[in-house]
């Protein structure tokens, strides 16, 4: 398979506790080697440099949209990649990362000025509420076997 055959894939961590993507260097400690001749990792800020988001195959992203600053980010990514997958039940669900959600009047009072200052949208939001996914892979972390059957349906 020639560069140009092979799949773009990029991996992404919106707010979270970056656990999938953690674990996510676990399976390639056992199937990067194989991927690598269908893949083209150009975007995985724990295991590489930063490159532009653009032209990807297949985007895998884990957290939580919790501000504007998320929310550009997976609109981006949303726009340069044939195939989302959301990765993790925050991206699934917006819980746990995102249990702001579930906070009362006076718990919200009390991070206010946080949501103010760092431009923090009203309601944290899972990646399928706000943009189009292909597909999930869920757990907390990621499932091995249910990532690896995912992924390969992909490349």
């Amino acid at each position: 398979m020639t560069e140009n055959e092979k799949k773009r894939v990029g991996i992404f961590s919106l707010t979270c506790d970056e656990g999938c993507g953690i674990f996510l260097t676990e399976i390639f400690n056992r199937k990067l080697v194989e991927w690598l001749e269908k893949i083209e990792l150009v975007y995985f800020l724990a295991i590489k440099d930063h490159v532009e988001i653009e032209n990807l195959d297949v985007a895998l992203v884990e957290g939580v949209v919790t501000s504007e600053r998320d929310k550009a980010l997976i609109e981006k990514i949303r726009a340069n990649t044939k195939i989302l997958i959301a990765m993790g039940t925050c991206a699934i669900t917006a819980l746990p990362s995102g249990q702001r959600n579930n906070f009362n009047i006076n718990q919200l009072k009390e991070i206010e000025g946080h949501l103010e200052k760092y431009k923090f949208l009203p309601k944290a939001l899972s990646v399928k509420e706000a943009v189009k996914v292909d597909d999930e892979i869920m757990g907390c972390p990621i499932d091995r076997e249910k990532f690896i059957n995912t992924f390969e349906k992909y490349i």
